[in-house]
């Protein structure tokens, strides 16, 4: 089994049966994180397709792990979702109306729910809230990254968040009642 390095070597060199074993290395987990923002599988695809054609044509300049390589292609995936999500989205983000999003805490117990009613719950939230607590949980991202990235206040996404965590703790309920 050739170690990271050695493929990364081949792959500078165009070899392509390197390219495509990094390709295969972090497909999943670009795709799912492109997935979680776009909630279309062709365009999440499609995103994960040019994030590693970008990453494979700056293959010269990269220096890390291969933890290191599956982020920062993540990283363009993400970017590239959440450009496409501003496009597309129906809904505006709102700004803050108080300071309940001052005391966020990231505490949140969905332990005794099943997964697949949480990802109910969370596709059922406004797109707003539902981008911010995918990229601050599930990608960990912090709320100032998450600001810049979409263009908008820190305190919006905040904001976003915790009204965006109530409303899932709510549909969750919801869901698990009517199972």
């Amino acid at each position: 089994m050739l170690g990271f390095n050695i493929i990364l070597e081949r792959a500078r060199k165009g070899k392509q049966d390197s390219l495509m074993r990094l390709y295969d290395l972090g497909r999943n987990a670009v795709f799912n994180a492109s997935y979680r923002i776009v909630l279309n599988a062709q365009d999440a695809e499609e995103i994960t397709q040019d994030a590693f054609l970008k990453t494979f044509s700056t293959l010269d300049s990269f220096e890390g792990s291969e933890r290191d390589f599956v982020a920062y292609v993540k990283t363009i995936a993400i970017n590239r979702s959440i450009d496409l999500f501003r496009r597309h989205s129906k809904e505006p983000f709102y700004e803050e109306i108080d300071n309940t999003a001052d005391q966020i805490e990231d505490d949140t117990d969905f332990e005794d729910f099943p997964i697949e009613k949480i990802k109910e719950a969370l596709n059922n939230l406004p797109d707003g809230y539902r981008l911010t607590i995918t990229l601050r949980l599930l990608d960990g991202m912090e709320f100032s990254e998450i600001a810049e990235r979409m263009g908008i206040k820190e305190s919006t996404v905040r904001s976003q968040y915790a009204r965006g965590l109530e409303k899932l703790r709510r549909e969750s309920l919801k869901l698990r009642v009517e199972s």
